[in-house]
């Protein structure tokens, strides 16, 4: 059995799937279950896929998962995890092209790490020279960032822990996976990494960066940065998360972060995007689900084997100067 399994999920993705397979071809390790999940697409991506895969170099044939309809990148990803009993679980966005040493070097940094429930890659814009994520961060806003976005790929060099990963491209360990879950079926799409993140950290699995596992990423190929799908759904989860993993005394000691957050927020999409419709739709449907949430939230908590004060320095400060300058550049630019 392999050690490793991979997990990719397609929808829509006839023009970045197969490079992504091709990617995956050319690893160093070359032992690895391939789980590809179609979300129910509508183009021709599910033909191309068929159509590689008896022409292909793994070891072990593709396995592929055709599901009827699109079930969101969380329950896609959940879908593949059954068809593989590998030690580790990588999950891959469809429109990622890893470097020959990816898999390779995320798996030895997993096996130094025994301590490490998962592994963050770099990810690379797609033909540029900056940085996608660096891994992921949770500030005292109360909501994850992408480390090192839009800076320039030569920084954030330096193999550490951090917060968390960004799901378009990193490892899992399975025994944490078995302990404390998967990705959440109800987020859909976005933040479903950083719910894992989270359940992680307070379960106390350590989160490794490593930043020679190096990933191209044609970023939200899929979704679009700010389509109505992308902002609805980053909106409406980054709340699932709050619900589901702060604990309380977290919470008070980041109120005043968390309000300077909110108002930015609401400025940004109500205001500067034109959203309020959609920002006030996302916030109604969360607060409608506070009920499903909260039995969830009891589960993770009573699981908590970490102090409040590990969760509190493992967050990033909003007046961290670099942080702060970061987020307002975004603001402008964007």
């Amino acid at each position: 059995m392999p050690q490793t399994g991979i997990i990719i999920v397609n929808y829509n993705g006839k023009d970045v799937i197969i490079d992504c397979l091709r990617a995956l071809e050319r690893q160093s390790l070359k032992d690895f279950d391939l789980i590809i999940v179609d979300n129910g697409s509508s183009d021709n991506s599910l033909d191309l896929i068929r159509n590689f895969s008896p022409k292909h170099s793994f070891i072990d044939p593709p396995k592929i998962v055709a599901l009827n309809s699109n079930k969101g990148f969380a329950a896609g990803n959940s879908a593949g995890l059954g068809h593989t009993e590998a030690d580790y679980v990588a999950v891959l966005n469809n429109d990622a092209e890893p470097e020959r040493n990816w898999l390779r070097d995320l798996v030895i940094a997993m096996e130094t790490n025994p301590n490490a429930g998962i592994c963050a890659s770099k990810l690379i814009v797609h033909g540029a020279d900056i940085i996608d994520s660096a891994g992921d961060g949770y500030a005292t806003s109360l909501k994850a960032f992408k480390r090192g976005e839009g800076e320039n790929s030569r920084q954030y060099v330096s193999q550490e822990h951090i917060f968390g990963a960004c799901a378009g491209a990193a490892l899992y360990r399975r025994k944490m996976l078995d302990e404390i879950g998967f990705f959440d079926d109800d987020f859909f799409l976005i933040h479903e990494d950083t719910d894992l993140n989270f359940r992680a950290q307070l379960a106390g699995w350590k989160v490794a960066y490593v930043p020679s596992a190096r990933v191209y990423h044609k970023v939200r190929s899929t979704i679009g940065p700010m389509s109505d799908m992308a902002v609805y759904y980053t909106l409406r989860n980054s709340e699932f998360v709050r619900i589901k993993n702060v604990p309380f005394s977290v919470f008070l000691r980041c109120l005043p972060s968390f309000i300077l957050g909110a108002v930015s927020e609401l400025i940004y999409f109500a205001v500067k995007h034109g959203k309020l419709g959609l920002y006030l739709k996302a916030k109604k449907d969360a607060i409608k689900n506070v009920s499903k949430f909260l039995p969830k939230r009891k589960k993770i908590l009573s699981m908590k084997k970490v102090d409040d004060r590990y969760i509190l320095d493992m967050m990033t400060s909003v007046w961290n100067r670099q942080f702060f300058f970061s987020k307002v550049k975004k603001f402008v630019q964007s």
